[in-house]
């Protein structure tokens, strides 16, 4: 009946109280699962050093130095299983659609001696843990196992269990008496334990209203600590990490600047001061530990520590797969708007009374909000589609009286509108791609809602109208006990992803993830031969170490920040150069000389590493007068370089400073080396496409395969080295469109880094640093993210430079986007300054919130800003672009345009609408001199600005377009300062930011 049915939920706090319920519970999942996959398997047998008082010795902070984990065979994998002899394995659970079970391995007894062969490992590591305790912690959720896998093979549609206050029942579930025996089974033993440190209101302290307000009421809820909190954290089977990511954004980070250190650095810290403090995360690497964000920036702030985003349980609102969310080990989370302290109006009018098909209003924000407008807006009456509702029209009342209710993504995947669905008896409609919906390994979201892929938009009546009512009530009534038991789902998502990740996320992360690489090649006696590499490299080191310290001695950007030196001694710092709009210079560190024993009484390792110290010395020497020449140049302001050359010589104020860079660029060509890796097989290594608008991608390979230009044979006397994959070759042959799932692109990625760090020693000398890649595709960033080392040390020439997802242009350089549509460049060019009728021109498809942004503001409204998504028959696009002053250049999805080198070639000012780009080869080139760049803030101002500037200033800058069209010219061969000498320019500039040093440590 309605009234009991309404009883349980008629006030915020029965809800919260289930919020925390299923949120633990999906940690209890994620814990039963992780807690002891935490404490061995794949990297999660690692660095405790809860030493005893005899040795003295002390925990590990979370370093640079903190040793890789022994290696761990994973005993369930979806990958090959790897032919070393896996350990016995733990019962396993049955019930596929309701729980997967992840077995870690644990140290044995109270105090576990894990000595590996010096041949094998070059380590001695000793783990210290108290077996007993963890013992009893084990042994409890080993009875909660069997308990839940005895309850899933009863397939009822109601629970068999006594419950005094709901027992769960029909189709809603997946299995009902599975749930419902692990919930009680989560009442019984889960315990939390709740970090003290840190303070408010960055720590322990969240938002209890508005869209983010689920996660401070959860953080809210944790510190009342009335539910599953512990205080003794022997006795927790998962670790809470209580910062809020809201409350960052509101007090650390700074609107408008992009520049996300601070919150970095909080985050960094605080993992620091934990992993000093207690012995619990180094033990799994944070695999028993939980975060919970309900920010769009939450998945992005756990990317800053790599243990985090691997093995963490992360609870989150922006549950994306396409981003990183792995549903074996982390929880969707749903987002409510609360926009009081209490929550009214649950319920809506019966089926028979709800005259609306569908219904939408909301903001428009991302693209497939656009297309569902652009669809939809005001053009049939059952589906109504609203940015703005008409006066006196209520939203809620709309909900309450509509059958379905469309709930599109925003920005990020989730949206507070399928809760509103949910507590409006409103049959939710998600349209998204790539969102895990909330509780969804309890909850079987086709029983009562409707998911339709963003492709399928126009569509949208059609397949409501084809739900029969029949079928359409089954799911409205359902939703009352969803109502009841929404925040009891919460608790239990995470305790089954604690449960169920414990065997599935470590067997994933061992055989891929978490491999270590172990290169062994010590002399028959036991001695060690000087030209012998012996390098222990871990897919821990991958994952979770740091490189050494690398302070930064000269920065250009605010991002410098990012790069904080860690409390252990940093090297002596090189000479500084002093051209900021240049050059700046990292130290990284190198073992010292022939053979390097590494003994740090803070990390229970020895590491030896073998390298010909007198080879590198050489190179760094060549670097050295480089540097010394280049800073020398820098010192001359004039606005033409000094230097002699017979094909071009760098002169006005396109450049930050002609002289340095012109001296740079020669010093290049004199002693720049670049090793390219053999290893790996076309198509996806070797080979990259040259047409298209990845093409600068396919060319930079295919030159560098040619081996004319910089190339050597001698990786000792190189001083890059290019991992030549291609992520465009990869997402054609490896991914499988629409699956959302880059796993094999992942195994390609760390198989590759695998096996250039077993046979070669460079990789390891400095932790990628001195190593790059190169995409054009949209998810080359990501792509990198497989391998914390080659996101965060090595020199990534990305396309995609947006600072806003991890480009830092401090090591990382901006790639032109170049759309080649046959293997020649033709029409370069454009008619006069006078003979430019049109002051603005774009033309391009709806791609990402910012065109649209575009296109609603001017498209068709005036006559000198032309902007269209098609354009009208017999308009040729390159035309417009040699016939007009300025050509718009708006992000896409993200936010490399091909457009800028097009405006470019057409000697038409490029106009940058963007946030967070960094332009092409802006380390050299003085984008303001030639460009105009208009955030996206101030879209509705373009013609306005563009007015402002005098027809003297647009004709120096159009002549400056022309001189710089030389850098971004694609020629077959290269030609000296061509796009492909550019590209390399920028390496060679981010190489000599990086000084590998002998020193002692």
């Amino acid at each position: 009946m309605r009234p009991s049915r309404h009883k349980p939920v008629s006030s915020l706090s029965s809800i919260l109280v289930g919020l925390i319920l299923v949120v633990t519970l999906a940690v209890i999942l994620l814990a039963i699962s992780s807690a002891f996959s935490s404490s061995s398997s794949s990297e999660i047998t690692s660095t405790v050093a809860a030493a005893s008082a005899a040795t003295g010795d002390s925990l590990p902070a979370l370093s640079s130095a903190q040793p890789p984990p022994p290696p761990q065979p994973p005993l369930l994998t979806t990958a090959a299983a790897a032919p070393a002899p896996a350990p016995s394995p733990a019962p396993q659970i049955l019930a596929a659609d309701v729980l997967q079970e992840t077995i870690i391995q644990k140290v044995e007894g109270d105090v576990t001696n894990y000595t590996a062969k010096k041949n094998d490992d070059v380590a001695n590591r000793t783990v210290f843990i108290s077996g007993s305790q963890l013992d009893k912690v084990e042994a409890s959720l080993g009875r909660a196992r069997s308990s839940i896998r005895e309850a899933a093979l009863v397939r009822n549609k109601t629970s068999t269990h006594q419950d005094p206050d709901y027992v769960p029942r029909g189709p809603i579930y997946r299995n009902p008496n599975a749930f419902h025996r692990s919930y009680l089974e989560m009442e019984k033993v889960f315990k939390i334990y709740v970090y003290e440190e840190g303070e408010v209101p960055i720590f322990h302290d969240g938002p209890c209203r508005s869209i983010y307000s689920s996660e401070g009421r959860f953080i809210h809820e944790m510190e009342k600590g009335k539910m599953y909190r512990t205080k003794d954290p022997h006795k927790a089977l998962v670790y809470f990490l209580p910062f809020s990511v809201v409350n960052m954004v509101q007090y650390i980070y700074m609107p408008e600047t992009f520049d996300r250190s601070g919150m970095k650095r909080a985050v960094v810290d605080y993992i620091n001061l934990i992993s000093h403090k207690h012995p619990f995360w180094n033990r799994s690497l944070g695999a028993d530990h939980f975060m919970l964000s309900c920010h769009d920036w939450g998945p992005t702030t756990t990317s800053f520590v790599p243990d985090l985003f691997h093995n963490s349980i992360r609870v989150l609102c922006n549950a994306n797969t396409s981003e990183g969310f792995n549903p074996l080990k982390d929880a969707s989370f749903p987002e409510i708007n609360l926009k009081t302290s209490e929550m009214p109006g649950i319920g809506g009018r019966p089926p028979s009374k709800r005259s609306t098909l569908a219904f939408f209003a909301g903001r428009l924000h991302g693209h497939i909000r656009y297309l569902l407008l652009n669809e939809w807006k005001g053009k049939d009456q059952d589906v109504q589609v609203y940015d703005q509702l008409p006066r006196r029209v209520s939203y809620e009342n709309m909900l309450k009286s509509s059958k379905f209710c469309l709930c599109p993504s925003g920005y990020e995947v989730a949206s507070p509108r399928v809760v509103e669905a949910i507590y409006a008896e409103c049959v939710p409609v998600l349209i998204s791609d790539g969102y895990v919906p909330p509780f969804s390994d309890v909850l079987n979201w086709k029983s009562f809602s409707v998911q339709i892929p963003v492709k399928n938009i126009s569509d949208i009546k059609t397949i409501l109208t084809a739900i029969s009512s029949r079928h359409r009530n089954k799911p409205v009534s359902s939703l009352s006990s969803i109502l009841v038991g929404l925040i009891l789902v919460l608790t239990l998502a995470v305790s089954l992803l604690v449960i169920s990740r414990a065997s599935s996320s470590s067997s994933s992360s061992s055989s891929s993830s978490e491999t270590t690489w172990k290169v062994a090649a010590a002399s028959a006696g036991g001695s060690s031969d000087i030209n012998t590499t012996t390098t222990t490299y871990s897919h821990a080191a991958l994952t979770s170490t740091q490189p050494p310290p690398q302070p930064l001695l000269f920065s250009f950007s605010s991002l410098n920040n990012l790069n904080t030196a860690n409390s252990s001694p940093a090297p002596a710092p090189a000479p500084q150069i002093s051209a900021a709009d240049v050059l700046q210079e990292t130290i990284i560190q190198k073992v010292e000389g022939d053979v390097i024993n590494t003994v740090d009484n803070d990390v229970v390792a020895n590491r030896t590493v073998f390298i010909s110290g007198s080879q590198l010395d050489k190179v760094e020497a060549s670097l050295g007068r480089a540097r010394s020449a280049i800073r020398e140049a820098a010192k001359v302001r004039n606005k033409t370089s000094t230097h002699q050359d017979p094909d071009y010589v760098p002169r006005g104020p396109i450049y930050h400073n002609p002289n340095a860079f012109h001296r740079s660029y020669l010093e290049m060509e004199k002693v720049f080396k670049i090793y390219v890796y053999e290893e790996g097989e076309v198509p996806i290594f070797h080979e990259g496409p040259c047409r298209g608008i990845y093409s600068s991608e396919g060319r930079f390979i295919h030159e560098m395969e040619k081996g004319k230009f910089y190339r050597t044979k001698d990786p000792h006397k190189a001083l890059v080295y290019f991992l030549p994959f291609s992520v465009v070759t990869m997402v054609e042959y490896i991914y499988m469109p629409e699956t959302f799932d880059r796993s094999g692109m992942k195994l390609a990625v760390v198989d590759y880094i695998n096996l250039i760090s077993h046979k070669h020693p460079f990789w390891n000398r400095s932790h990628g640093a001195d190593h790059f890649m190169l995409s054009c595709h949209d998810w080359g960033p990501y792509t990198t993210s497989f391998v914390p080392d080659l996101f965060h040390n090595s020199i990534r020439i990305l396309c995609n430079a947006n600072t806003t997802e991890g480009f830092n242009p401090s090591k990382d350089a901006s790639l032109p986007e170049i759309n080649l549509k046959t293997s020649e460049m033709s029409g370069i060019g454009g008619q006069p300054p006078s003979k430019r009728s049109t002051l603005a021109f774009f033309a391009g498809g709806l791609h990402g919130h910012i065109r649209y942004l575009l296109l609603n503001e001017w498209k068709g409204k005036d006559q000198d800003v032309l902007v269209y998504d098609k354009l009208p028959q017999g308009v040729s696009y390159e035309n417009m672009l040699k016939s007009s002053k300025f050509c718009l250049c708006p992000s896409g999805y993200e936010v490399a345009s091909p457009r800028v080198v097009e405006a470019i070639y057409a000697d038409c000012v490029p106009v940058l609408i963007s946030d967070g780009y960094v332009p092409p080869f802006s380390d050299v080139l003085n984008w303001n001199s030639f460009s105009v760049q208009v955030p996206v803030k101030n879209i509705s101002d373009i013609k306005t600005i563009l007015t402002a500037i005098s027809s003297r200033e647009y004709l120096r800058m159009q002549r400056k377009v022309k001189q710089v069209q030389r850098h971004f010219l694609v020629n077959g061969p290269p030609k000296r300062y061509d796009v492909f000498h550019m590209i390399v320019h920028s390496i060679w500039l981010r190489r000599l930011n990086i000084r590998i040093k002998d020193v002692f440590t």
